[in-house]
C-alpha cells in the first residue's frame, strides 16, 4: 500500500510532465521543420536522458513512482507528436488534392477507431518498456 501512496504523492511526477512538454515541443518542431524522419530519434533520446537525470535526483522514491513519472513524461511528449503528425498529414493530403495528385474523396479519409486504438496501444507498449528501463537505470 505504501508504494501506491507514493505514486500519488510523487514529487517527480509534475517535473517529468514538464520535461515531457518540452520534449513534445521538440518533437513537434522536428516533425514540422525536418524533411528526414529519423531525426526524431535523437529528440526521443534526449527526452529519455532528461527523464533519467530527473529521476536520479529522486532515488529514494519507489520504483513504481519513478515508472509512473517516466511513463507520464514520455506519453506527454508522444501525444504532442501524435497530434502534430495528424495535422501535418491532413495538411499534406489537402495539398495533394489541390495539386490533383489525389482524388477529392481523399479529404474525407478518417482513421477508424480500431486504427487509433492499435496505434495508441502500440505507443503505450513501447512507452511502458522504455519508461521501465529509464526508471530502473535512474535507481
Amino acid at each position: 500500500m505504501s508504494s501506491l501512496v507514493s505514486v500519488f504523492s510523487n514529487p517527480a511526477l509534475p517535473r517529468a510532465i514538464v520535461v515531457g512538454l518540452f520534449g513534445g515541443a521538440g518533437l513537434a518542431l522536428t516533425s514540422i521543420y525536418s524533411r528526414r524522419g529519423p531525426l526524431i530519434y535523437p529528440v526521443y533520446a534526449a527526452i529519455l536522458a532528461a527523464l533519467a537525470l530527473l529521476l536520479a535526483r529522486y532515488s529514494t522514491i519507489a520504483y513504481s513512482a519513478r515508472l509512473v513519472a517516466a511513463l507520464s513524461g514520455f506519453c506527454v511528449a508522444s501525444a504532442a507528436l501524435y497530434v502534430t503528425s495528424g495535422v501535418l498529414a491532413d495538411r499534406a493530403r489537402r495539398r495533394l488534392v489541390a495539386d490533383g495528385r489525389l482524388p477529392a474523396s481523399a479529404l474525407t479519409f478518417r482513421l477508424s477507431v480500431i486504427g487509433h486504438v492499435w496505434r495508441i496501444a502500440f505507443l503505450l507498449a513501447i512507452a511502458t518498456l522504455v519508461s521501465a528501463g529509464v526508471a530502473f537505470i535512474a535507481e
